[in-house]
């Protein structure tokens, strides 16, 4: 029987901290390794379980801060090599575990930029996020996605460097490859979640200024979906912008777009970017975390500075009268960000 591996989340929904440890989970998933997937909340589910070797386990109990006993429980009876975790209130959960069970390899994925985020933390964040550096005493290894990140990490929280590991994303392989639009219109697409902090309406104002065959689609779900509407009809987009909610298969929705943009004021290491670039789908957007490591410029897309909107409608217009190689845009972001040298670079955390 190979190590047990464990990686927790808070559930299998849309988030892309989900979708990493799902393919990290896949990584593991060979002779070496036993692997299981915990979630605490099943009720958010849009990726497979139904993956040979890989055991799903449901503890039932939704929230975080009702989870210790029977998280505490089933790694005690099961002893596991290695724990992972990721996102806030999961890794002071698994923090917690770590004072009283002892873990050969605890190792927490950070999902944010702390200095960034402050600004957008609700309560019940920032509530979690004042543990976080107590908690974070107990692991083996922080890993960050971003250089800047690791940087925030220790400016916030006073972490010693050598506890920290940049690692990125993955991506998997995909048959997927975009094919240039016949049509005269130029279809535009952002995939996130609809708060605050990922800047829709900002992307509203820049796309009433562009002109009118070129069409916005808008996927995923979130607190601002109905002012988000509201703005699109007020800015008179009820014709040009389209709102589809979450959906599964993001890279099959992603490959009818001539461009995909993001307008975030923050992010960690934006999976969506990896997603589309992996369909040969080039990119516009905002300078956030991971868009350095991401963006070649003339390659696969452009970065613009924050808040400047006119650049980034420029940047926008160029993007769709420039000949992309897609199949250059593909084969890039599978040679520096696939699933083999990402879980390669997670499974030396547990020999170092």
């Amino acid at each position: 029987m190979g190590k047990k591996i464990f990686l927790i989340l808070g559930s299998l929904g849309a988030g892309g901290s989900e979708r990493v440890y799902w393919l990290l989970a896949q990584y593991f998933n060979n002779a070496g390794y036993n692997v299981s997937v915990v979630f605490l909340n099943s009720n958010e589910r849009c990726f497979s379980t139904d993956i040979d070797g890989i055991k799903f386990i449901d503890l039932k109990t939704i929230k975080a801060s009702r989870s210790f006993f029977k998280l505490y429980k089933l790694l005690k009876a099961e002893k596991p090599y290695a724990v992972f975790s990721t996102i806030d209130n999961i890794n002071i959960l698994l923090g917690i575990v770590t004072w009283v069970l002892k873990i050969p390899n605890a190792i927490a994925r950070v999902s944010n930029n702390p200095g960034e985020m402050k600004g957008f933390y609700d309560f019940k964040s920032n509530f979690y996020n004042s543990f976080t550096k107590i908690f974070f005493s107990k692991f083996n290894y922080i890993v960050c996605q971003t250089t800047e990140m690791q940087n925030s990490i220790i400016t916030q929280y006073g972490i010693n460097k050598a506890r920290l590991r940049v690692v990125s994303n993955p991506v998997l392989t995909s048959p997927l490859i975009k094919t240039n639009n016949g049509s005269g219109c130029k279809k535009l697409i952002v995939v996130c979640r609809l708060a605050k902090e990922k800047g829709v309406v900002r992307l509203l104002r820049i796309i009433s200024k562009l002109p009118e065959h070129y069409l916005l689609t808008v996927i995923g779900d979130g607190p601002l979906m109905n002012s988000l509407k509201a703005e699109a009809a007020n800015l008179k987009l009820g014709k040009r912008v389209t709102f589809i909610g979450e959906i599964q298969n993001v890279p099959a929705q992603i490959i009818k777009y001539d461009l995909f943009v993001l307008t975030s004021f923050t992010e960690g290491f934006p999976n969506v970017m990896l997603e589309s670039l992996s369909v040969g789908v080039p990119i516009v957007c905002y300078r956030v975390g991971g868009a350095e490591d991401l963006i070649r410029e003339g390659l696969n897309g452009y970065i613009v500075e924050q808040n400047d909107a006119e650049s980034f409608k420029n940047k926008i217009l160029l993007a769709c009268s420039h000949s992309w190689s897609h199949e250059k845009i593909k084969e890039d972001v599978y040679h520096r960000f696939s699933l083999e040298n990402i879980g390669h670079q997670y499974e030396n955390l547990l020999t170092n």
